[in-house]
């Protein structure tokens, strides 16, 4: 496990809750929690990325 990358660090604070509740995630899923929370932010950017390419409605009353 581990070894050299070419993928940039990020690093980021979070509560003790939030950390053990993603250190329980991550082990169930058997991944670590820096994959875990790779994916969580893959899917934030696409679903953020939809609602910037969608059309906006516009109200014309």
């Amino acid at each position: 496990m581990g070894g050299k990358t070419d993928l940039d660090r990020v690093v980021a604070y979070v509560p003790a809750e939030h950390k053990k509740e993603l250190e329980q995630w991550a082990e169930a899923e058997e991944r670590s929690i820096s994959w875990l929370v790779a994916k969580l932010i893959d899917k934030a950017l696409q679903e953020r990325q939809q609602q910037v390419d969608s059309p906006k409605v516009v109200n014309l009353r």
